[in-house]
This record gives structure tokens, C-alpha cells and sequence, in this order.
């Protein structure tokens, strides 16, 4: 018998967990042979779970959409290049090593070769993550991916409309022994903030990453250098009225400040809530 996870929505975070299919492995690695498992994995699924509706999400799915929704194929825009990119392209080009990176050349080759690119494996330890100029800390594991793959279903409404009919997701390549992002974990994340209705979270990174549970330091537990006594009092860094330029949204206008945090009005995508440390580290000051 062999076991391989299936991904379920979970209306707390990480917002989904997984369940342990067993079932009997057809070995080979012939495409008909991982169909037949898949198969027998989704069997495995609706006995223990009846009435549950299972995807595989992978090149060798048999269901509408599963192929398309392969990070391979689903497709996320990227702002500065003005066009859209597929998901593993843009999360291999993104990763920042220790003695390289972000190697953003690997936007330009097919998802494969950007994969197996000889760089991502001699570049020493992984220190973060970019998207644009954005950074992403290595923890939770898998907030960089999930960001992008969500993200991406939202900018692909036909292919997130499939993922909305579904309660549990599968990965027939997806070995947890060996790799930690997954496709279909991103799924089942999706489908419980849309249940949720979270997903107005997501677009924003500072949003999500606090949805996840990445919360900056408080500025009140930095320490604040005395002022040189001849010094005038400073100005505060923002206020109402100022104009921002955010990389993924453009030019936002602040509404409101209240603590450590700026309610900012994009003509693109409304008003959000930024903290005010991120936007004098990530925004331009107009």
C-alpha cells in the first residue's frame, strides 16, 4: 500500500489541512499509470468522504481544468514586464539566495528548464523571497507560493470558478517528503477564504502575510535615539494627504493615520490598510 495526502479547506489557518489516502501503487512512469493512480487515490478519498468532490491539480489530470490549474499553465501577471507569466516561473525566479538571486532570467524559459535551473541548487541556503521589488521571509514555508498561486486564480476567473467546485485537492507528483510547496495545498487554502470571505486579504502582501500570521515588529519595541538638543522637532514621515507610489498598485493617497498604520486610497484597488514602516521600506514618497 502506499499513502499520498489529499488537501482540504480549513476554516482556521493554515487554512487547510490533509487527509492520508491509502491505496494500491501502479508503478511505472508511464502517464496512464499515474492516472491510474490518481484513480485510485480519489477512490480512496470518497469512500472515507461521501458526497466530497476531489480534483487532481497536474499535467496528468483527467478532470476539466486540473491541467490548467498545473502551476506549469496557470498564469500570473507580473506588473513590470506588463504581462502574464506561469506561476513556477515567477516562485523560481523569486527565490534569493545566500550567494545569488533573485535570478529573474528564469522569466523568460519554459517552466521546466526555470525548475531545473543548475543556479537554484548551487547558490547556497535560501534567504527570502521577491516579487517585483517586494520581499517574503522564508516563514510560513509556504507564503511565497501560496501568494502567487492564489493571486493567480484570482486573476484567472474561469479556472478559480473550477477550484470553487471542489472540497478536496490532489497532487500526484507532489511528494511531501521531499518538496513543501503544493499546488493543491494552495487550492484548498483558496476555497476556505473564499468560504471565509477573506479573499479581499490576499491581493495585499502585507495583508495576507498578516493573515497568515507574519506580523511586523510593533515601532514601540524599536529603540528611539534621543534628539541632539540643538535639534528641531521632527516632522511626522507621512500624513493625510500624501501621495505614495506602491509597486503593484501605483499611486495611492493617504486618508487617514491612525498608530502605526495608513489607510491609503488606490484608484486601481480602493483602500487598504498599510503599516506605515512598510510603506517608507516598499513605497516611494511623492
Amino acid at each position: 500500500m502506499a499513502v499520498k495526502p489529499v488537501f482540504i479547506p480549513k476554516n482556521t489557518p493554515p487554512f487547510r489541512t490533509s487527509w492520508n489516502a491509502e491505496y494500491v501503487y501502479n508503478g511505472g512512469f508511464a502517464v496512464s499509470q499515474k492516472q491510474k493512480n490518481i484513480t485510485a487515490v480519489h477512490e480512496a478519498f470518497t469512500d472515507s468522504h461521501p458526497g466530497k468532490k476531489v480534483l487532481e491539480i497536474s499535467s496528468k489530470s483527467m478532470q476539466d481544468g486540473g491541467s490548467r490549474l498545473s502551476a506549469f499553465h496557470l498564469m500570473k501577471f507580473v506588473p513590470s514586464l506588463n504581462r502574464s507569466l506561469p506561476v513556477e516561473n515567477v516562485f523560481q525566479a523569486g527565490k534569493v539566495f545566500k550567494s545569488g538571486g533573485p535570478y529573474t532570467d528564469l522569466l523568460s524559459v519554459s517552466p521546466k528548464d526555470a525548475k531545473r535551473d543548475e543556479r537554484l541548487r548551487t547558490s547556497g541556503p535560501l534567504t527570502s523571497f521577491r516579487f517585483e521589488t517586494l520581499d517574503f521571509p522564508l516563514q510560513p514555508q509556504t507564503l511565497f507560493y501560496d501568494y502567487l498561486y492564489i493571486n493567480a486564480l484570482l486573476e484567472n476567473e474561469d479556472l478559480a470558478k473550477i477550484v470553487l467546485e471542489y472540497d478536496a485537492f490532489t497532487d500526484i507528483e507532489f511528494n511531501p517528503e521531499k518538496s513543501i510547496n503544493c499546488q493543491a495545498k494552495s487550492a484548498a487554502m483558496f476555497v476556505s477564504l473564499h468560504r471565509l470571505n477573506l479573499l479581499d486579504k490576499v491581493r495585499d502582501p502585507a495583508d495576507f502575510m498578516e493573515l497568515v500570521g507574519v506580523h511586523p515588529s510593533p515601532a514601540s519595541s524599536r529603540p528611539v535615539p534621543e534628539p541632539k538638543q540643538d535639534s528641531k522637532p521632527q516632522e511626522p514621515a507621512l500624513g493625510t494627504g500624501d501621495s505614495i507610489s506602491h509597486k503593484l498598485w501605483g499611486t495611492g493617497v493617504i486618508e487617514e493615520i491612525t498608530g502605526s498604520s495608513a489607510a491609503v486610497k488606490f484608484p486601481s484597488v480602493g483602500q487598504k490598510k498599510l503599516g506605515i514602516d512598510w510603506i517608507m521600506k516598499n513605497c516611494q514618497i511623492l
